[in-house]
């Protein structure tokens, strides 16, 4: 849909809720009906006074909720109120137990977990070391979990622990071991009750797991209650109802017409949609960046790449590619991120001095208007996705800046599936580039040889070599990021942001994060 469209598509959508509004809707979304009353009627109909201790989200009822079987993104953000994991992530993506009680490195490449005592499944049962295996070997099956697992060589019981093994040594691997636990053999259900207009969500097909919530039906409907012997506080909103929908990518155009309380969108498509509710921005792990082929032409010179970063201003990209959703960060690591924190490693946009960089390097001749040495005229091509707007904005925006020092850039905007090819296949000089880091934030996929983000990216200089020492905890995040200045494999932008929104009347004060959309749930309330 044309964002023309989507915008008179949302006008009525405004309509439609102030009219339900108007019929006295409550947080739920279920209008009351008018009444009305004869002349020598009195007496005010009743009504029932709203629910407090409920409110209804979005399932994907094409889908399951078993967290090694579904498909959709929308049920595997619901599935954090299910399940948990050793560990999660706090809203500085450092690791925090969650059913470990605590994680210790006992050699370089060795970690030993302990598990926290009297944990149980929604069922009653305890959680043992077995089940924990048993979930590791799911998790590191699926495409959701495997980038994060991959570098661990084994995770065993041994003298009443668990005991990791990773490939190579990383000090942050516990953010990574988030992985929903399942009772052993659990996960291997997930089939769907096929229906005449596709296939619907059953009951059966869900594993019991540890979180806040367990699945239950209720009126005919599927529910989850809250959890009682939890261990964490006890939630306003002991139920929350699920609503189906066929279409998860429709979840915001749902909240707007009152069919549920709570929506997330990704923004993974570069759409930015209004919305008549505040809404509220999610920081993600979703890394912009500049690609740079550092074996073409300039791009080979670590001085020049360092001299072409500083003639961008991320601020300003970011700003007109995501409309104010995503955070520009002047390291490779979000700007959040507890190594970071409190430390401004930012080199501010600085046109003078990259100006006196280029002509250092020799570029200080203009050949058709554009700058050259004697062996070299600076001309790029920038690739870019055609089919997703905030990439597109942005590399428009990057051509007009490097215009400004008279560098040209060609941009070649692909459909979808060429952009991914030609990345591939290292037909660029530049490209606008996206990545989700996993929980640890590691720059490996970018950083290493034959990562999944490092097609063009110097992985044998500077930058690479001084990641490895970080990871092995032998030099600081300060350090590295000194190097990697030095080095600029590629050109960090900034982090894209999600979108939540709450219905009117649902106070969420705070806990929005990505790994965990409801890990501040405890304290949601209903306020009319």
């Amino acid at each position: 849909m044309r964002l023309a469209q989507k915008k008179r598509v949302f006008a009525l959508l405004a309509a439609a809720v102030l009219l339900s509004a108007a019929l006295g809707a409550c947080g739920s979304g279920q209008g009351t009906p008018e009444t009305t009353s004869s002349p020598a009627t009195t007496t005010a109909p009743q009504q029932k006074p709203p629910q407090t201790n409920t409110i209804a989200l979005p399932f994907a009822n094409r889908d399951v909720l078993n967290p090694y079987k579904l498909q959709t993104e929308l049920n595997m953000e619901l599935h954090t109120l299910l399940y948990e994991g050793l560990f999660t992530t706090d809203d500085t993506f450092k690791a925090q137990p969650v059913l470990a009680k605590s994680i210790a490195q006992t050699d370089a490449l060795r970690w030993q977990i302990t598990l926290q005592a009297g944990r149980v499944f929604h069922n009653g049962n305890p959680v043992a070391a077995a089940d924990v295996l048993y979930s590791f070997e799911k998790a590191r099956g699926t495409t959701y979990y495997a980038a994060r697992l991959q570098n661990i060589a084994s995770l065993r019981e041994k003298d009443g622990k668990l005991e990791l093994i990773l490939h190579k040594a990383n000090q942050y691997i516990a953010a990574n071991l988030d992985f929903p636990i399942v009772p052993v053999s659990s996960a291997e259900q997930g089939k769907l009750r096929q229906a005449k207009n596709g296939y619907l969500f059953t009951k059966d097909s869900t594993p019991v797991g540890t979180g806040r919530y367990a699945l239950k039906t209720k009126d005919g409907a599927f529910v989850l209650q809250h959890n009682k012997q939890h261990p964490g506080k006890a939630p306003k909103l002991t139920t929350l109802t699920l609503f189906g929908v066929n279409n998860s990518d429709a979840r915001l155009y749902g909240l707007e017409l009152g069919k549920f309380s709570f929506a997330y969108d990704s923004l993974k498509d570069g759409q930015l949609v209004p919305l008549s509710f505040t809404p509220v921005k999610v920081p993600t792990r979703n890394l912009v960046f500049l690609g740079l082929h550092s074996s073409k032409g300039a791009l080979q010179n670590a001085n020049f790449r360092a001299a072409l970063a500083a003639c961008i201003d991320p601020s300003v990209v970011l700003s007109d590619a995501y409309h104010g959703y995503a955070e520009a960060s002047g390291t490779p690591f979000p700007p959040q991120w507890f190594g970071v924190t409190g430390a401004d490693f930012a080199k501010p946009f600085n046109a003078a001095a990259a100006t006196e960089a280029l002509v250092a390097l020799g570029f200080d001749n203009l050949t058709n208007g554009v700058r050259a040495s004697r062996y070299q005229t600076l001309r790029f091509t920038l690739l870019t996705d055609s089919g997703n707007p905030a990439k597109l904005s942005a590399a428009k925006t990057i051509k007009a800046q490097l215009a400004r020092f008279n560098i040209k850039i060609t941009i070649n905007a692909q459909n979808h599936s060429d952009y991914l090819k030609s990345i591939n296949a290292g037909n660029f000089d530049l490209y606008i580039g996206e990545i989700c880091l996993t929980p640890d934030c590691s720059l490996l996929p970018l950083l290493s040889s034959g990562g999944s983000a490092s097609r063009g990216v110097q992985t044998w200089g500077k930058a690479a070599s001084t990641y490895g020492q970080l990871l092995q905890g032998l030099v600081s995040p300060a350090k590295f990021v000194s190097a990697f200045q030095e080095d600029v494999p590629f050109v960090p932008l900034g982090y894209r942001c999600g979108v939540a929104a709450a219905a009117r009347g649902l106070r969420v004060p705070s806990g929005v994060r990505q790994n965990d959309l409801y890990c501040g749930i405890a304290q949601w309330e209903i306020k009319f």
